[in-house]
């Protein structure tokens, strides 16, 4: 199941597509990335073939068809830890403990935003899943979606 993620709030149609392909029978992309000319900068962080084909979008968007720990560890390398100094490594690889303590980073240090409750509802829905109340592929689902909105509501507090 792909996961949509929006990494600007900018509506400028996409000029540049990066796509990571993969030799995987269940899917044939990893994920495809599209940005304008302006946020052409973000691309640099995303590997994979990379050029026009298929621009159009919407700038930002991400359609991500990895597996969830794969789309964990780049929300954790490319957002999470830049905005709460967090990750799960640092937790011994426990996605709740990661998600609770970058909350309590942001609230302790922030004002409390969208950002901080999205995340939090993504720690309680990690920890709901790790005592078994959520099936795992269901609570996978869910944490992805809360973290996809928090990091769209990041994208449109920094004006991305």
């Amino acid at each position: 199941m792909p996961v949509l993620r929006q990494i600007t709030t900018c509506t400028t149609p996409s000029t540049v597509v990066v796509e990571r392909r993969t030799r995987a029978r269940d899917r044939p992309v990893d994920y495809r990335l599209e940005v304008c000319r302006r946020h052409r900068w973000l691309a640099d962080r995303w590997t994979g073939r990379r050029g026009p084909e298929g621009a159009g979008g919407r700038c930002g968007t991400v359609t991500d068809y990895r597996p969830f720990a794969a789309i964990m560890q780049s929300h954790a390398d490319l957002w999470l830890r830049a905005l709460t100094t967090n990750a799960p490594e640092d937790h011994g690889g426990d996605l709740a403990a990661a998600l609770r303590a970058g909350f309590e980073w942001l609230t302790t240090y922030r004002e409390p935003t969208g950002v901080a409750t999205a995340l939090e509802h993504a720690a309680r829905i990690a920890e709901a899943t790790a005592a078994g109340t959520l099936q795992p592929a269901e609570g996978q689902a869910q944490v992805l979606a809360a973290l996809s909105l928090a990091e769209t509501l990041d994208a449109g507090a920094r004006g991305a």
